[in-house]
């Protein structure tokens, strides 16, 4: 009712919101504090289904409607963060859509669709703000419909082992009931964090004070930085040179990223024991390896014990080691628990995901070189462990 999108407009009605209408600063805190936990409840979600294994047969295709939803809740933080014209918003989004360059041969026409012309303009605000409120709610009610039909059709998966998922209550008044309490509790705890932190916690990242107006013709400043759910890639991309293979780094660093989430998106199709109802702790052993590889550079990007400058080679050194430790403290606990209370016993992929870790931040050779050894070893364990698995079944299968 009071934002006006446009290069003069957009950021003096976001002043105007939150200066001048009563609860205007709630209501924007709001939104932003619930944006960021509904990213955070997705991540949970989905990391939740990945160990659960729920995305088996028939449900596979719960899966990739819940990964597109997942997609399109990031590019609801994307195309929202521009809204308000602010300094911060504006070169982060200049940078943000620069890497759609990256893009072989239809690159440069990606970025002009996006950005509306060569530069971050109006224009853009306007394309971003079309998308924001109508393009992507339109497309996130219809995914929404069909996830929630195929979860109607299909039911909650069962355990690992069981056929038949454990008899629920009714929906209606149990569920209904339970549910409704369930909201209004995670509703009171959203506007506690909207009362008392109005302007996020202060963690890179993740905050929105509206600050200045921005001005195109000024130079970007420096440690500008995405919000933390894009902050990984980010890490990733400053990790590539700017030429490899005879590729450019961005070039290879898309393309690395691409083929990791396309890994991801068709989980359901390559794990075979769980199609069967088996245990696949390999697959649960991939997820943990992600959230190893997602943390540590993420909290590279945070430039955790870093000095100043920030961008010096000492500093560099000195934020590789401290995260280093951190995730391999973090990486020890979830080993030592899956170990001793859910007697997993296959960590190859949390295995080469903290060698990496702790080939770069602790021996200090490149995040490049230390991946491709760490993934090295992992491909042979790999191939060891099954060749071993299948000598045994032969050998089993042989025996009188």
């Amino acid at each position: 009712m009071y934002y006006q999108p446009g290069e003069a407009t957009a950021y003096e009605s976001m002043r105007y919101l939150t200066t001048k209408v009563p609860f205007g600063w709630l209501m924007r805190s709001v939104h932003c504090w619930s944006a960021h936990l509904m990213i955070i409840s997705l991540v949970a979600h989905m990391f939740s289904t990945m160990m659960l294994k729920a995305y088996r047969p028939p449900r596979e295709l719960t899966w990739v409607t819940g990964y597109i939803m997942f997609a399109l809740t990031l590019g609801f933080g994307f195309s929202g963060y521009l809204l308000p014209w602010n300094k911060l918003a504006f070169f982060a989004t200049s940078v943000g859509t620069d890497l759609v360059k990256s893009v072989p041969v239809a690159g440069d026409w990606l970025l002009h669709v996006l950005r509306g012309g060569p530069d971050v303009t109006a224009n853009t605000l306007y394309r971003f703000f079309a998308l924001h409120v109508v393009i992507l709610p339109l497309l996130f009610v219809g995914l929404i419909g069909i996830h929630l039909l195929f979860v109607q059709r299909q039911g909650m998966a069962p355990p690992i082992g069981q056929k038949v998922a454990p008899r629920g209550m009714k929906f209606f008044p149990s569920f209904a009931l339970r549910d409704l309490l369930l909201w209004l509790f995670c509703f009171m705890i959203l506007l506690v964090l909207a009362v008392f932190l109005p302007y996020g916690p202060g963690i890179p990242g993740m905050e929105w004070e509206l600050g200045e107006k921005a001005n195109p013709l000024e130079p970007a400043f420096p440690g500008i930085k995405p919000e933390w759910y894009f902050l990984w890639e980010y890490q990733l991309l400053k990790e590539f040179p700017p030429h490899l293979l005879g590729l450019e780094g961005p070039q290879l660093c898309l393309l690395v990223v691409t083929l990791l989430l396309g890994i991801w998106a068709i989980i359901p199709w390559l794990d075979r024991q769980a199609a069967r109802n088996e245990p696949s702790p390999s697959f649960s052993d991939f997820g943990w390896g992600a959230i190893v590889f997602l943390t540590f550079l993420t909290l590279k990007a945070w430039d955790i014990g870093g000095l100043q400058p920030v961008d010096s080679p000492a500093s560099i050194k000195v934020i590789s080691r401290t995260c280093a430790w951190w995730t391999l403290g973090l990486g020890a606990v979830i080993v030592a628990v899956r170990w001793v209370v859910y007697k997993h016993r296959w960590f190859i992929f949390t295995g080469a995901a903290l060698l990496h870790v702790a080939l770069h931040g602790l021996l200090g050779l490149s995040y490049l070189t230390a991946g491709a050894i760490a993934g090295l070893l992992a491909v042979i364990a790999v191939v060891t462990r099954v060749l071993a698995a299948r000598r045994v079944k032969a050998t089993v299968g042989a025996s009188p």
